[in-house]
């Protein structure tokens, strides 16, 4: 709005001769053109910067890393701290001038230049710790206000709020024939309830994933879509140019099925495209590739995703296999949850897996031309206390690291991020956020950003009180 007494005529932001002639005049109380036109400049260019990497990404792929690792020991080391707080790892250069990681991701460090660290994301926990708790905070964008004060999960319910990919499944719809929300490698798992934070909730099973828990190192049988041996394509579609004449005649019914209509649809396209289904043979691949990508259930998932991507699945959601509070154990497939023993399983058997299948991912998204319009993001839902054997709420046995919500990293990257940096800064000990701080509900936003869907859009939950898809928050811009 420019003129003070003036009515405007039209809906546009440029002055009209006689709106200038007026502006003109404002230095009679104190305001003159040229601050007038200063201010106007920085509210443009503000407006610009806010609006940075919106659209970006065409899809999303996010690896969980349920159980959380250690950041100080992966991503953000600390050598000049006090010896129990650096912990035993050194750390090693990148391929990025200036960047340095853990000891234990040297693959990784030679993928730098495709990716951002961002090393100040914190919550206050506000009493829940556990992972349940946090789970729901990163799966849904909300606090988990139907947790007990010890963050223990509660079973998925229809009146739930809905996950991210539910949303992104609602709100940019795939193509037909296409998946919207896939979940692979392994459920999300807290205690002894699967599924926190994962479903559609009250937006409907319609938009719930598509999910391949099946170990991938093995022939994947995906379930659903192949006809009966009697049944044809022309049969199908028979079937259903007879329901949609009966439906004309039973709007009412209609409108009452609307979501088996969704399933209905959703099926029929993927048998009769086969591409997105295709993307489960994994057999396709070469072996040369898929030892790249490493023989493990987390490497194949990973793989299944970059196949998932180019067959245009728009969210797709890799999940470390092992369960968020299992005991530490040997193998390609145990927990990150290290409270003890925390040094000798990241070493010798958690990041081994994890810097040989995350490097191959990105290198080969990279390399195909997949990673500039796809965002990536590598998290767990909290990270892991900086005092080794200190313990905060949680039974902390030797050489263990307790959990620790209020400050911990994330790897980002494609979509629109620029990659080859730190983002953000933790303080000497890496316990709290110093310069940049961002809140998990950020990084939810930045995820809907990317994708042009507006974070703040509205819909209702089960009470009919209007939500948001994030709670507060705001994209990271500054990642863009």
């Amino acid at each position: 709005m420019f003129s003070l007494l003036d009515r405007r005529g039209r809906l546009c932001d440029v002055p009209s001769r006689r709106e200038l002639l007026t502006v003109g005049g404002l230095s009679l109380v104190g305001l003159g053109l040229p601050d007038l036109l200063r201010r106007q400049a920085v509210a443009q260019q503000n407006t610009t910067r806010s609006r940075r990497g919106f659209g970006a990404a065409d899809s999303v792929v996010l690896v969980y890393l349920q159980g959380s690792p250690s950041h100080i020991d992966l991503w953000d080391p600390k050598p000049d701290a006090p010896a129990e707080i650096r912990g035993e790892f050194k750390p090693i250069a990148t391929n990025t001038p200036g960047i340095q990681l853990g000891e234990v991701l040297p693959k990784l460090a030679q993928q730098s230049q495709h990716y951002t660290v961002v090393r100040s994301i914190g919550v206050d926990p506000k009493g829940l710790r556990n992972h349940g708790a946090a789970i729901y905070m990163l799966m849904t964008g909300h606090s988990p206000t139907n947790f007990s004060a010890t963050g223990l999960a509660v079973p998925p319910s229809r009146e739930d709020l809905p996950s991210v990919g539910a949303n992104v499944a609602k709100y940019r719809t795939a193509k037909r024939g296409r998946f919207s929300n896939v979940a692979v490698s392994g459920p999300v798992l807290e205690g002894r309830v699967a599924g926190v934070g994962q479903s559609a909730g009250l937006l409907g099973a319609a938009f719930d994933p598509y999910t391949m828990y099946d170990d991938a190192t093995k022939p994947l049988k995906p379930a659903g879509f192949t006809l009966p041996s009697d049944v044809t394509l022309d049969r199908i579609e028979s079937r259903l140019d007879l329901r949609a004449v009966i439906d004309s005649h039973c709007d009412g019914i209609r409108n009452s099925q609307t979501t088996f209509d969704r399933f209905y649809d959703q099926a029929l396209a993927l048998i009769q495209t086969r591409r997105a289904v295709d993307a489960f043979r994994l057999e396709a691949e070469s072996p040369k590739t898929r030892e790249r990508y490493g023989m493990t259930r987390f490497g194949q998932g990973l793989l299944l995703a970059r196949r998932l991507i180019e067959a245009e699945t728009r969210f797709v959601q890799v999940n470390w296999p092992a369960r968020s509070d299992d005991e530490p154990a040997p193998g390609p497939d145990g927990s990150w949850d290290t409270h003890r023993n925390n040094f000798p399983m990241l070493r010798d058997h958690r990041c081994p897996v994890f810097d040989h299948s995350l490097s191959a991912f990105i290198e080969d998204m990279a390399t195909r031309g997949l990673l500039e319009r796809t965002l990536v993001v590598a998290i767990g839902e909290f990270g892991r206390s900086p005092k080794i054997g200190s313990q905060t709420t949680n039974n902390v046995g030797p050489g263990g690291r307790d959990h620790w919500p209020e400050c911990y990293s994330f790897l980002v990257a494609g979509g629109g991020v620029r990659a080859g940096r730190i983002y953000g800064q933790s303080d000497r000990h890496g316990a709290w956020p110093k310069v940049d701080a961002v809140e998990p509900y950020d990084l939810i936003a930045t995820i809907y950003h990317a994708l042009g869907i507006d974070p703040t859009t509205e819909y209702h939950d089960a009470l009919n009180r209007p939500r948001r898809l994030v709670e507060s928050g705001r994209p990271i811009v500054g990642l863009f």
